[in-house]
């Protein structure tokens, strides 16, 4: 049995020479406190190679605590972002995984969020739920079911965003196994509840 330090010692070793962490290594990190960077690229290459994939029973915890509250997933999740009930009707394996890895790179019309530079200086960044002449009602991704009132007369600058939603970075705390359940349970059939 490795100690705790040889296997802080092994995970480094590998993360410096390229290689993902191992499974069971981001436990370790967890211990740690830290983590280090992870290679988006070297992800969905992994991903696209495993031919195995994963469980979607031991996905569905990932979904609750991932994405849950912000994607509807048949009778499950909120209505903040895309709908993923009829995602593998719609999009390849490879379209899913790039859009959680850099979930900026396309962005749907639909979900084109606008950031507000308020007069105070306080940036409000979130989706158009309804504009009256008075207001603007924004759903942030901070609080998406409780939309933000923005008063047109605190408005000092108002533009699209250049970044989506959704945060970068969903993947980079989960080992390849995780990773592998997760995207089972979206790519296959959505529950009831």
């Amino acid at each position: 049995m490795l100690t705790l330090k040889k296997q802080v010692a092994a995970a480094v070793a590998c993360v410096a020479a390229g290689i993902l962490i191992p499974w069971g290594a981001d436990q370790v990190w967890a211990e740690q406190g830290s983590a280090p960077q992870v290679n988006r690229d070297e992800i969905l290459a992994t991903q696209l190679k495993d031919e195995t994939g994963g469980s979607a029973e031991a996905g569905r915890p990932l979904y609750d605590e991932r994405c849950a509250a912000c994607h509807r997933f048949g009778g499950i999740g909120k209505d903040v972002g895309p709908d993923l009930t009829t995602i593998t009707s719609r999009f390849k394996k490879k379209d899913v995984i790039e859009s959680v890895l850099w979930p900026s790179r396309v962005i749907s019309d639909q979900y084109q969020a606008e950031m507000f530079e308020l007069t105070d200086g306080k940036i409000v960044s979130g989706l158009i739920v309804r504009e009256t002449a008075a207001a603007v009602l924004v759903r942030t991704a901070e609080a998406p079911e409780k939309p933000v009132a923005v008063p047109k007369a605190q408005i000092a600058n108002r533009a699209p965003a250049t970044a989506s939603l959704m945060p970068e970075g969903l993947f980079d705390t989960l080992n390849q196994k995780q990773i592998a359940d997760l995207l089972a349970f979206v790519m296959a059939p959505p529950p009831d509840k």
